[in-house]
Parts: C-alpha cells; structure tokens; sequence
C-alpha cells in the first residue's frame, strides 16, 4: 500500500467480447480513482497525471501479455 494524501482505488473490469468476427476475446477495462485529502492531496493528482498515462498503461500491455501467454 502507498500512502497518499487521499484515498486511492483501481479498478478492474473484463468484458468479454463477441463481435471479433466470430472469435470470443476479452475487453480489459481499468479505472483509477482518486478521491484527495486537502490542498496537498489535489497537488499531488496534478502533479503525477501527466505519467498515469505511462504507468497504468504498460501496466495494461504486462496483464495482457502474460494472459495471453500460452500455459
């Protein structure tokens, strides 16, 4: 656990997915939430949105490629 000035959640959602030409796959949604404490805590979501990008999103390809990997 990190601790933040605020409360932090992140979320997971897998979809499936029937509409890729008659081959079921999945969708796999993520959702952070941010919910700041204070003046420091506002501070602190605009200080790091710039790399939620990065970070959530090769978080993303790493799931997903190692679901993908054959057992």
């Amino acid at each position: 656990e990190m601790r933040l000035p605020g409360l932090a959640w992140l979320e997971f959602h897998v979809e499936h997915d029937d509409s890729a030409g008659g081959a079921a796959g999945s969708r796999l949604r993520q959702r952070a939430t941010f919910a700041p404490r204070g003046l420091l805590g506002h501070l602190y979501w605009w200080a790091v949105t710039p790399f939620h990008g990065i970070v959530f999103g090769s978080m993303l390809r790493n799931i997903t490629r190692t679901a993908e990997r054959p057992t």
